[in-house]
Formats: structure tokens, sequence, C-alpha cells
């Protein structure tokens, strides 16, 4: 595992944070790309995107039986692109 770093950042009127280029190289985020936040108590880990089949493979085993607790219609919708709206 890659050493730890943690820097100071600030967040704008609008929530925006604004993440060094060295981490965004780091880690794999583009400019215009998405990414994954993740919250973990009081923590917001940002991490790169996930393939589809990573996806998958990440979240095999988790239903074992019975009805999944999210629809799989709604887990797909994940992976569609997003339409703005036009003004």
């Amino acid at each position: 595992m890659g050493k730890r770093t943690i820097e100071e950042v600030t967040v704008d009127d609008k929530g925006r944070i604004l993440i060094p280029k060295e981490t965004r190289e780091k880690i794999g985020l583009r400019t215009g790309g998405k990414a994954r936040l993740k919250v973990e108590k009081e923590r917001i880990v940002i991490m790169p995107p996930i393939s589809p089949e990573d996806f998958i493979r990440e979240m095999e085993g988790c239903i074992k039986e019975g009805t999944p607790a999210i629809e799989p219609l709604d887990l797909k919708k994940m992976w569609e692109p997003k339409k703005v709206a036009k003004k």
C-alpha cells in the first residue's frame, strides 16, 4: 500500500473542494471524469471510478438469499449516463 498523506483543502460555497493535482494523478482522477465517494463515520474517502465488471466482482456474495435490498433496475441506473436538462 502507498504512503498515506493528509492534505487540507477548502470547501467553497457550493460544497466543492479542489483535489490537488498530485493527488488526482496518484489515484487516476481525470478532469471532467467521475469519482466515487464513500462515507466512513466522519470521513469522506474519494476513489477513482469503478468499471461495471469490477463492481460486479466487488459485490459478489453480498446477496446470499432472499430479496435484494436494492432493486436491480435501480442498480442498473447507476451505470447509465445521466441526462442533462436543457435550459
